[in-house]
């Protein structure tokens, strides 16, 4: 009789045992899963701004190259209008403006040629 009693009493513990591994384990779980819900929001905000940072990244180099561009124009229309004035100037008063005429076209034809060579090289259009 007193051989069951330990048996018994080995079955409770070894009961106990494993009824405590599988609280704890419970708990590990529970605890687990509300960590992973208390950091989804922070998870979700760091994709958002890394995918923010990104569109952030591209908008510059291409306002970058819009204010290049912009450069760019204004530059060619002052010395369209440059030329433009040197024929209105030639036409209106009838009076030799060959110089104007001269210096327009060869700051026209240098802008060209750098722009030529600009294209050769690989460089910006």
């Amino acid at each position: 009789m007193e051989s069951f009693l330990q048996l018994e009493a080995f079955w409770a513990v070894l009961l106990g045992i494993c009824a405590s591994i599988v609280g704890i384990g419970g708990a590990v779980l529970i605890i687990a899963k509300l960590y992973t819900w208390f950091r989804k929001p922070s998870t979700e905000n760091q994709a958002s701004l890394r995918e923010v940072e990104t569109y952030l990244a591209s908008d510059k180099r291409r306002i970058e190259t819009l204010e290049r561009q912009q450069i760019e124009t204004s530059h060619q229309n002052k010395m369209l209008l440059r030329a433009l004035m040197s024929l209105l100037d030639h036409e209106i008063d009838g009076n030799n403006h060959t110089a104007m005429l001269i210096a327009s076209r060869d700051e026209i034809h240098g802008y060209l040629y750098d722009k030529i060579d600009d294209i050769r090289v690989g460089g910006t259009e």
